[in-house]
């Protein structure tokens, strides 16, 4: 499978992209200070995959259509495939991905996924589009699960930042659903692991239940503060679904802020696709957009 790895830059940032999954690699400021994470041993070895068309898992790692059953990876199948360079300027790309009859297997639809990437003033934008090329509804999930460097990390300190939550819902409002058998999401609502004043420490207490998921809008930023409350970056999209996630039992010099698109399945059900938690549809024909942006 080829690789290559893309450069734009604009307004004083550096992004870097793979076409293997359509990954950004790297995200700069002009004085060379390295915002996106780099995959570094021993811990996580992603750094920023596209989610498409499942976000999570499907439960017993299927789902039905029209009864008959499919399987599916967790995250679905993209975040290994090669995109297609559609149009590279200097400060914007342009990626696709066309289904082959191997991933048919997986997902037997006719679409066209193409994402952008373009930058703007301390900002990336990464916008998704999904074109259905059939004659029915197209159903799918999709998601960005950026991940971002925490500043100055030190692994023998108890709290490396916070995370600040944006959105209309009221703090004290939010609540968090939980993955936990096969990563599909178990009953119940939770707190959200929040100090006095409104703000999410990043420590290994946070993420003892692994991700903070977030339903139904509840949030439609996340902001990453470093251990003096300054800002270090913020992720925005209008995705009904949200996690914060570390790996678990360590302290991680990274957090993931991912804006789904769709959710994982229930505990103990396989859902019809067209039935699977907050599922997307392109109309015949048309196109569906949705996607991300960073700010620096």
């Amino acid at each position: 499978m080829s690789e290559n790895f893309l450069t734009i830059s604009a307004h004083g940032l550096t992004a870097v992209v793979s076409t293997k999954g359509a990954e950004v690699q790297s995200l700069r400021t002009a004085d060379g200070r390295e915002y996106n994470w780099q995959g570094t041993a021993p811990y996580w070895s992603g750094r920023g995959p596209v989610l498409f068309p499942a976000t999570g898992a499907p439960w017993n790692a299927t789902y039905t259509i029209d009864g008959t059953a499919y399987e599916m990876p967790k995250h679905g199948f993209v975040k290994g495939e090669t995109f297609d360079v559609v149009s590279h300027e200097a400060d914007t790309l342009l990626l696709q991905y066309k289904p082959t009859e191997k991933t048919k297997a997986y997902y037997p639809f006719d679409y066209v996924l193409r994402v952008r990437f373009s930058l703007t003033e301390k900002k990336l934008d990464v916008r998704f589009e999904v074109e259905n090329l059939s004659d029915t509804p197209l159903f799918f999930q999709i998601g960005g699960h950026p991940a971002l460097n925490v500043p100055n990390f030190d692994k023998a300190r108890a709290v490396n930042g916070y995370v600040k939550l944006h959105g209309d819902t009221k703090d004290e409002a939010r609540y968090l659903i939980r993955a936990r058998e096969q990563g599909c999401i178990q009953t119940g609502r939770f707190p959200v692991p929040a100090d006095e004043r409104g703000l999410v420490p990043l420590c290994v207490e946070t993420f003892a239940n692994e991700a903070l998921i977030f339903e139904n809008h509840q949030v439609r930023a996340i902001e990453l503060l470093d251990r003096d409350l300054h800002h270090v970056a913020t992720v925005e999209s209008d995705a009904p679904c949200w996690l914060i996630w570390q790996m678990q039992d360590v302290n991680c010099p990274f957090v993931c802020f991912e804006p789904w698109y769709g959710l994982p399945d229930n505990e103990g059900s396989s859902n019809e696709l067209a039935q699977r938690p907050f599922i997307q549809q392109a109309k015949p024909h048309a196109t569906w957009q949705g996607g991300f942006t960073v700010t620096l």
